[in-house]
């Protein structure tokens, strides 16, 4: 009996301890943000999709729809001659067919398929069957169009272009077309296909039509070979249901007067050549950013792309032209392509390219080219910038195609919501199970706070945004909506370096109440990609179940004097079950240690007999029994501080388990804070010098050193400190001594290079050179033997 309670006490605390730990796996990664269908959530981890390099255009044209061109509205497959059969012709089954009516004449069997969108296509083959009462057409012609309106009579029309010449006497149940665009002029640019002819065209619509009757004729299949996946067309514009994410932007969306103002960022990417583009009537205004002729492409994720096929509108050639544009119509010269995988840039203008940086793809010179083909070895792209440097007055683009290559992507990121901690925790781990074939890696950041805020927002009836008095101050018809938001409050850090191996210790602030993380897949190898199963925070198992709250007093102290303080820890609520404490932990800041002392500690109100040991910057208070688990302790101390505002963090543990240690959060915002108001008021950086004005360094023990102190306030930049003669001439750089703090210490003893300096005065020289200011203090030493 005895027995089975232990193991029953021990499965308890098993349960207990695994409680606090926070683990995703398989479906639970459903509800963080991931971009759907480029990332499947399933029950055994998370897959990533593999990207091929051709496709059939027509197998997945229902799933797109594009502006209504001609008489049959947005029908998928439509003709004159057995509406009911026509959707056969591209349902990828060659043992179904469209046959047309033999008692319709002959005009009028005829097919038309819409794409939804325009494709970049090589390739257009149509399948006949060949059995009895259905027979290859033996007299027919194949057209293809970009989706360009005709407009004119009552609806407007589709432009085609027949492929090759007509068929006669076909028997054949496979016949193919190749795709070709002609007729182009010259350019020069890297990576770009300078020949006449290029081996595509684009393509949204694909008509069949008969020039004679055949008996029995019938059509099994009309398909498109499509060039590879087109990432424009995933990322997410305002009426785009399903996206990938990421986001586009060009001149008109940046605040700057006087500015050229190009609009149709989303058009470029909406994969219709024949409504609406990127425009712009503007001029030279002296450097790119400010003329306006530019746009950015954020794909939200980094991919691998080899690809890029581009269509502005040039000088009136081309198909891609467009009634009311037709005389405002760019030469484009010259023109240049950036791309970005997201590494972040200081240099960067983050209203216009975004903080990135950003290598030249092509630069190109332009004869009259309307359609570039630009090919490369696939390269890690997140972002992709186009810029024009010298713009005319009118440049007009209808397309910008942007194609993955075959394999996985580099990078892809999913992110969880603010997941509530059911009170204070403190993480120890990050663990993962995953698949990890070579050259692929996790890595997981993330970032913790302890509450948020609610933010009223006030707004008219047109729907401006003021402030509170405004909007009580206006008529009631004209006020709007009140509107409260919840947001983080100031305890939310930032997102933490990542996480890159699996059990690697928690590396954002803790104990929190909240918990964001965000994950990263990672592949160097385009033929494998990781597959996350589950996820998993490591916390201590409290000692305190309900957790426990901190308040530092007083609030306020003189800087770089040594002053008491009383740090008051409290449980939050009483558990019998609790293991409770007897230890404190109080971390003081950088140098705060120097000096200081352990002074008293009490429970519940009454002095209790405590130690207090100081190991470097940390004071560890050993209390007595009983354990704590209801009662709050009051840790009395004296430390220097030098630093504003300086945050006190506080732990507590069981000495029979003193790796767990659980944290302290603070009481309310700022009740873990100490300013000091010295260490900001006035400009220096360098406070309280004090050194030894003369020393007789004869090796007798007594003043054979200089000792140098000070403390350095509102930078984190090293001090520099060197002796100098009288005539300037340098002596030696000293090196601080003892562990990194705001109150420094050099020695200096009287040598210079091994060997003793001739008596006199020597200048010791302080330097601190932040990005603000710089700060320089001098002070003489007196060298006498």
């Amino acid at each position: 009996m005895k027995t089975l309670q232990l193991a029953v006490t021990f499965l308890l605390f098993a349960a207990a301890a695994s409680s606090q730990n926070l683990r995703f796996a398989g479906s639970d990664f459903a509800s963080w943000a991931y971009p759907q269908g480029l990332v499947e959530v399933r029950s055994q981890g998370i897959e990533v999709k593999r990207f091929d390099q051709r496709f059939n255009a027509v197998a997945n044209a229902r799933e797109f729809s594009g502006q209504s061109i001609g008489e049959y509205g947005r029908r998928f497959a439509r003709t004159p001659s057995n509406q009911q059969q026509a959707d056969l012709a591209g349902d990828q089954d060659p043992n179904t067919w469209w046959k047309p009516d033999p008692d319709t004449p002959v005009q009028s069997w005829w097919l038309e398929l819409d794409l939804g969108r325009s494709v970049v296509a090589d390739k257009v083959r149509v399948r006949f069957p060949n059995r009895e009462g259905a027979k290859p057409f033996n007299f027919f012609s194949v057209y293809v169009s970009p989706g360009i309106p005709v407009f004119g009579g009552r609806a407007k029309r589709i432009v085609y272009r027949r492929l090759g010449r007509p068929i006669n006497n076909n028997t054949e149940s496979l016949v193919e077309f190749d795709l070709k665009t002609t007729g182009l002029a010259s350019a020069t640019g890297e990576y770009l296909s300078t020949d006449e002819v290029l081996d595509f065209d684009i393509v949204r619509f694909v008509r069949f039509e008969a020039a004679g009757a055949t008996p029995d004729a019938a059509l099994a299949e009309i398909e498109v070979d499509g060039i590879g996946f087109n990432l424009s067309s995933m990322v997410q514009v305002e009426d785009r249901t399903e996206h990938w994410g990421g986001r586009t932007w060009t001149s008109k969306h940046r605040d700057c007067p006087g500015c050229g103002k190009g609009s149709g960022a989303e058009a470029l990417i909406d994969q219709d050549v024949g409504f609406r583009g990127w425009n712009i009537e503007g001029s030279d205004k002296g450097n790119w950013r400010d003329s306006g002729v530019w746009s950015v492409i954020d794909f939200g994720n980094v991919f691998r792309v080899d690809r890029i096929i581009w269509l502005p509108i040039v000088s009136g050639r081309g198909p891609f032209l467009y009634g009311f544009q037709r005389d405002k119509q760019g030469s484009w010269p010259s023109f240049d392509f950036f791309a970005s995988d997201g590494t972040p840039s200081n240099s960067a203008d983050p209203v216009v390219e975004g903080p990135f940086h950003y290598d030249l793809l092509s630069s190109v010179a332009n004869s009259g080219r309307y359609l570039f083909d630009f090919q490369f070895e696939p390269r890690a792209l997140r972002l992709l910038l186009w810029r024009v440097t010298r713009p005319q007055q009118f440049h007009r683009a209808a397309q910008l195609f942007v194609f993955h290559s075959e394999g996985y992507p580099v990078q892809i990121e999913l992110e969880s919501e603010d997941i509530s901690l059911g009170g204070a925790r403190s993480m120890r781990f990050v663990e993962w199970d995953a698949d990890l074939p070579p050259g692929t890696r996790i890595e997981v950041e993330t970032q913790t706070g302890n509450g948020f805020q609610t933010l009223t927002r006030y707004f008219l009836a047109n729907g401006k945004e003021v402030t509170k008095q405004a909007y009580e101050s206006a008529k009631s018809r004209n006020r709007g909506d009140i509107v409260e938001e919840r947001v983080r409050d100031d305890t939310w850090s930032a997102y933490s370096q990542p996480h890159r191996f699996s059990g690697q210790a928690f590396l954002s602030p803790s104990p929190r109440q909240w918990l964001r993380a965000r994950v990263r897949l990672i592949s160097d190898d385009p033929s494998v990609f990781p597959t996350l199963r589950s996820l998993a925070f490591v916390a201590n198992p409290p000692v305190i179940t309900a957790g426990l709250t901190g308040r530092i007093f007083p609030r306020e102290a003189a800087m770089d004097t040594l002053q008491a303080f009383r740090y008051t820890i409290a449980p939050a609520g009483f558990n019998s079950r609790d293991a409770g404490f007897d230890r404190a932990l109080i971390l003081l800041p950088p140098g705060g240690g120097r000096n200081a002392a352990f002074i008293s500690a009490s429970v519940g109100g009454s002095e209790v007999a405590a130690t207090g040991l100081l190991r470097g910057d940390s004071l560890l208070v050993e209390l007595p029994p009983p354990l704590v688990r209801r009662d709050s302790v009051a840790i009395a101390f004296s430390a220097r501080l030098s630093h504003s505002p300086t945050v006190f963090n506080a732990f507590v543990f069981n000495s029979t388990a003193a790796d767990n240690l659980q944290g302290v959060v603070p009481a309310e915002f700022g009740a873990d804070i100490v300013f000091v108001p010295e260490a900001v008021a006035g400009s220096s950086l360098i406070r309280n010098v004090e050194h030894t004005r003369s020393i007789t360094p004869n090796g007798d023990g007594t003043n054979d050193q200089c000792e140098l102190n000070f403390t350095v306030v509102k930078t984190e930049q090293a001090p520099q400190v060197q002796v100098f003669t009288l005539d300037g001439r340098p002596v030696i750089e000293l090196t601080s001594q003892g562990a990194p703090s705001r109150r420094v210490r050099y020695v200096w003893d009287g040598r210079s290079a091994g060997r003793a300096v001739p008596p006199g005065i020597y200048v010791l020289r302080i330097a601190i050179e932040a990005d603000a200011r710089a700060d320089r203090v001098y002070r003489l030493v007196h060298v006498v033997y």
